[in-house]
């Protein structure tokens, strides 16, 4: 079990690490657009296709930005996973706050997989008329959406826990 629960902490430091440096970059990329008149278009066909030319003016530093603040939201949702996996990792399990934090961490998971979707969706749309970018997106979307309902399986396991260890120890 340790053993697994290494593994599992290993992998979220490694997506932590990795969403950070992505973050990072697209904090570059913004501050390079706003501030020093960097055409972004090479880097946002990175993302998107567009069909019509090239969006307006505001739209790559505001997807730059919204994206940057979403991978943020991203970080802080995986560091309290993080902890939770750690204190299990620790030896304690169903401690009594750990069914909300599996809870907190499947509902950031799942509301950054739709925020995430809302954000590639309405910007391949509108500004940058990719219109494909709707189909695209679906397949990472079902996966960290499923990731976020997994977590919740957790925390409804956690919460039975909690609850039978608590029987337990008013029986004792």
């Amino acid at each position: 079990m340790k053993r697994n629960l290494n593994i599992i902490l290993l992998a979220v430091r490694a997506i932590i690490i990795v969403v950070g440096a992505i973050c990072l970059y697209h904090l570059y990329i913004l501050y390079l657009a706003l501030f020093k008149d960097y055409d972004a278009t090479t880097t946002i066909t990175a993302y998107f296709t567009p069909s019509a030319g090239i969006a307006d003016v505001w739209a790559e530093p505001l997807f730059f930005g919204l994206y940057s603040a979403l991978l943020g939201y991203l970080i802080f949702v995986l560091v309290r996973l993080y902890k939770s996996f750690d204190n299990l990792q620790k030896g304690n399990v169903f401690y009594p706050k750990q069914s909300k934090e599996f809870k907190a961490a499947g509902s950031g998971i799942i509301t950054f997989a739709k925020c995430k979707y809302l954000l590639f969706c309405s910007f391949g749309a509108l500004p940058f008329h990719d219109t494909g970018i709707i189909f695209k997106e679906v397949a990472p979307f079902l996966v960290v959406y499923l990731l976020g309902k997994l977590i919740l399986v957790l925390y409804y396991l956690a919460e039975k826990g909690e609850y039978l260890r608590e029987e337990t120890e008013l029986t004792v």
